[in-house]
């Protein structure tokens, strides 16, 4: 910064702002004082004028009066009239009067010349009263001849002849009067003319000189200020100065320097803040991560609305996990039969304030069905009075299907024995029945009414062998021989087979196989079994000359895995619901007049076996449709039970 002006630097902005009037003050009063001492010469100037003009009129009423005075000489002279005396006398006042004026104006140069006009007019005076008083005295001879004589003329001649010396005399002085007042004035003029001047210049000056010590270091400290861009904090020099000025750059110097400190501890905490968010990133990441892709379905609760749920738990309700969804979505997923179970548990628990466990059911869009083993733990909310419960869903649909599996194995295993000995004990005598029912039929006529009734044993014979073998065949541990199976030519095979069937009913039908899924990986005999089984109930359920059977395969994932729906549809009478539950038991036909119902049993069977799902819908009156999801490829063991 410039530091030009040291003179009044250390001074204080006030008293600086109050020397600026002081040199025009100081040069103000001498100015008055000239300006003044001038005026009273051009009023002295003046008033010698006006004495000049008065004593100029002084003397002229002078001169009238000594005209006068002739006038009334004259006049008594030749009237003898009283008047003119006493006009006479009169007029000798009125001169006597107008010498003292002129008299007491009169200047020292000007007084030798009045003295001799006094005492000419003196002389005059005395002369013009020596003759009154003769005429007064009766010799008026004298005064007449005085005025024939002209002496009277004369002296008055003489009498003017040195007032108009007086009156030039007074036109010079007046004259000189007249030059030096207009001298007077002139100067008067330029002294105030200059002084203005002069004080706007000091006014001027003053005022820059101070503007300099003052907005020189402020725009300097501005200049500053702003090289810094907003980026940094500039650094401010101290001023050594002790005004105000030079106190604002120490206070703005400590000011930056506590604000760069700032700065740097903010930069060094904002860093610091960083790194703590990308660890907290990583560490929310990482935990969501975990929390998004456990094998546990989560969910958060306050009271029994869901606020908060991960992906496993969509996927258990059957929803994308990769959208956002409704709280009552997860509501309206639950099974009918179980939502007011699991809504009166968590509302009874949530009001006690205690951990809940409860199972239910989950129903997608296509269906499936998922087993849910619910615990509920409550955790306190500090930001809100409500109680928060997380929730922890497990899928035990796998571990109910193996349960049943198992008793179903177990079962099948005592069923399979107990099948082995009732078939063993069975068959022998039903051998031995069917042989015998065979060589009494040969005895018989065709006509004979004997032989119906054996005929009729002999069915019935191998009715029960029939019933046997598919009790054997129920009970009996599958085995499994997956090979690659083209469904279109199964699908073909099957339709073949019951070609016979199918034109008795006068029936057709339609197969609509997806290109995506053409070869499924199974057991192609007992696959066919399944589907034989399958499309003759729907032959069976289908009124003669109905509408085709339609066939259709579409490929379907679960749970991440890919799989194959076939569906086999009719328009036949169609399943009561009361049986709706039922009809993969055995032993139950949905009111078939023949069969032993237990084929969708085995049916039911193969495809679980399979690691597969069957199930069934149906109205009454508008038909059945029986599906059957298995996955596309079997497990690396293939024996199964």
């Amino acid at each position: 910064m410039q530091l030009k002006y040291k003179l009044f630097d250390d001074l204080p902005i006030l008293p600086k702002l109050l020397l600026i009037p002081v040199a025009p003050l100081l040069f103000l009063l001498l100015l008055g004082t000239m300006t003044y001492m001038g005026l009273l010469t051009f009023f002295d100037d003046e008033e010698r004028l006006n004495a000049s003009y008065v004593l100029q009129k002084t003397a002229a009423q002078y001169m009238r009066s000594v005209a006068d005075l002739e006038t009334t000489f004259l006049g008594y002279v030749l009237t003898k009239d009283e008047r003119y005396l006493n006009s006479f006398e009169e007029g000798k006042r009125t001169l006597l009067t107008f010498e003292r004026e002129l008299a007491g104006r009169l200047p020292p140069e000007e007084d030798p010349p009045f003295r001799e006009l006094h005492r000419l007019v003196t002389q005059y005076v005395e002369e013009k009263e020596k003759y009154i008083h003769n005429i007064q005295n009766g010799f008026p001879a004298e005064a007449a001849v005085y005025i024939q004589s002209g002496k009277s003329r004369k002296m008055m001649v003489e009498i003017r002849d040195w007032m108009k010396r007086f009156d030039e005399l007074e036109r010079q002085t007046t004259k000189t009067e007249l030059a030096q007042l207009s001298y007077d004035q002139y100067w008067a003029i330029t002294i105030m003319l200059i002084g203005a001047v002069v004080t706007l210049a000091l006014v001027i000056v003053g005022q820059a000189y101070i503007a300099q010590s003052i907005a020189a270091p402020l725009v300097d400290l501005s200049k500053t200020v702003s090289s810094g861009g907003g980026e940094t904090v500039p650094v401010i020099p101290s001023l050594e100065r002790r005004d105000e000025i030079g106190e604002l750059t120490r206070v703005m110097g400590k000011m930056s320097s506590r604000i760069r400190q700032d700065v740097e501890e903010l930069q060094q905490s904002a860093y610091a803040l960083k790194k703590l968010n990308a660890y907290l990133s990583t560490s929310e990441a990482k935990y969501r991560g975990l929390v998004d892709h456990a094998p546990v379905g989560i969910v958060m609760t306050k009271g029994v609305k869901v606020t908060f749920s991960n992906r496993y738990n969509q996927q258990l309700a059957g929803l994308d996990p990769e959208q956002e969804v409704a709280p009552s979505t997860f509501l309206q997923r639950i099974h009918p039969e179980d939502r007011n179970g699991v809504l009166m548990t968590l509302a009874q628990a949530v009001a006690e304030g205690r951990p809940c466990e409860t199972i239910f059911r989950f129903v997608h869009d296509d269906g499936n069905v998922r087993k849910i083993l619910s615990r509920h733990v409550p955790i306190m909310d500090f930001d809100s009075s409500d109680i928060i419960y997380m929730g922890f869903n497990i899928d035990i649909t796998a571990l109910e299907s193996l349960q049943v599996r198992l008793n179903r194995a177990e079962n099948l295993a005592t069923l399979g024995q107990v099948a082995a000995g009732i078939a063993h004990e069975l068959r022998n005598p039903l051998v031995g029945i069917g042989s015998t029912a065979k060589v009494l039929l040969d005895e018989f006529e065709v006509d004979d009414a004997k032989r119906r009734e054996i005929e009729v044993i002999l069915s019935e014979t191998r009715r029960l062998d029939r019933i046997v073998n598919e009790i054997v065949d129920f009970a009996r541990v599958r085995r499994l021989a997956p090979t690659r199976v083209d469904l279109v030519q199964l699908v073909d095979e099957v339709s073949n087979l019951l070609k016979v069937r199918l034109d008795e009913k006068e029936l057709s039908i339609k197969t609509n196989v997806s290109p995506m899924i053409s070869e499924i990986h199974a057991d192609r005999d007992q696959l066919r079994q399944v589907l034989l089984n399958v499309v003759h109930n729907a032959i069976d359920a289908t009124p003669t000359r109905g509408e085709p059977i339609q066939i259709t395969a579409d490929e379907l994932f679960r749970e991440e895995r890919p799989g194959i729906m076939i569906r086999v549809k009719d328009a036949g009478h169609g399943i009561p619901l009361e049986l709706l539950g039922q009809v993969f038991q055995p032993f139950v036909t949905a009111g078939k007049r023949t069969g032993t119902g237990l084929g969708l049993a085995i049916c039911k069977n193969i495809v679980e076996a399979h690691g597969g799902d069957i199930y069934v819908t149906s109205e009454v009156g508008k038909g059945t449709i029986l599906g059957v999801w298995m996955p596309l490829e079997q497990e690396p063991i293939s024996n199964k039970v």
